[in-house]
């Protein structure tokens, strides 16, 4: 009998503490498949970019994704939503990509994980090729799309025609494209700062039980990201 109630003991308390150390999920979106992406959003043009992929809780793992959505004509903005541990576990290389474009154009889709501001690529509209020093022709966003190179994290970085001629052939059989050399993605050259500057993780850092318990108690701010997003339009 003593053992009976011992046991039960114990998994009400684990059940307790799974419930505790579990953040709360009530004030984020569900993304069960990359077919919910499209509901994130209206309008276009527009791209989704996954700028984090994180999970919380102690006992009990609750997963995220973190996304920019990128406007063409008004400021990003930036939302955190649930997920499965399949979803998230098929994003994991995919931090700096593009998850989905909805195109001006017919309103257009893609759901094929591509660079971010591969939708405007190409597209006179928004930009131009020039000629560099070298011969080689780079896509440059015309000036009052300047700031696109800012949002879709570039840098420097500006795609050569080639890039374009790979990434129509990717879109077109829906294969994910991380750039001509692997820039982009989670472990790319452009991109791989993003994760390393998460605040929701901890870099090569190991915690012991007592700091694990702080970390996970303690649930990821969900204003800072918004905060994030209109710095960088005031930027």
């Amino acid at each position: 009998m003593n053992k009976i109630l011992l046991y039960t003991l114990l998994i009400l308390l684990f059940l307790g503490l799974s419930k505790s150390f579990s953040p709360s999920s009530q004030k984020t979106s569900f993304v069960q498949t990359k077919l919910d992406l499209p509901s994130l959003t209206t309008g276009a043009p527009v791209s989704i970019v996954l700028t984090d992929a994180f999970d919380a809780g102690f006992l009990i793992k609750t997963y995220y994704l973190k996304l920019k959505i990128v406007h063409g004509f008004k400021q990003p903005e930036t939302l955190v939503v649930r997920t499965n541990k399949k979803f998230y576990r098929e994003n994991k290389d995919n931090v700096g990509m593009s998850l989905f474009r909805r195109m001006e154009r017919e309103n257009k889709e893609s759901l094929t994980p591509l660079p971010p501001g591969s939708i405007y690529v190409g597209d006179p509209a928004f930009g131009a090729w020039r000629y560099h020093n070298s011969g080689e022709r780079r896509w440059h966003f015309h000036r009052v799309y300047r700031h696109f190179a800012r949002q879709f994290y570039w840098g420097d970085y500006r795609p050569n025609y080639d890039f374009f001629e790979k990434l129509k052939i990717h879109q077109k059989n829906e294969q994910p494209f991380y750039g001509l050399n692997g820039e982009f993605g989670t472990k790319g050259t452009l991109t791989e700062g993003l994760y390393k500057k998460s605040p929701y993780r901890d870099v090569g850092v190991r915690l012991n039980f007592l700091e694990n318990l702080k970390r996970y108690i303690s649930i990821p701010s969900w204003n800072i990201e918004v905060k994030e997003a209109n710095d960088e339009v005031k930027g």
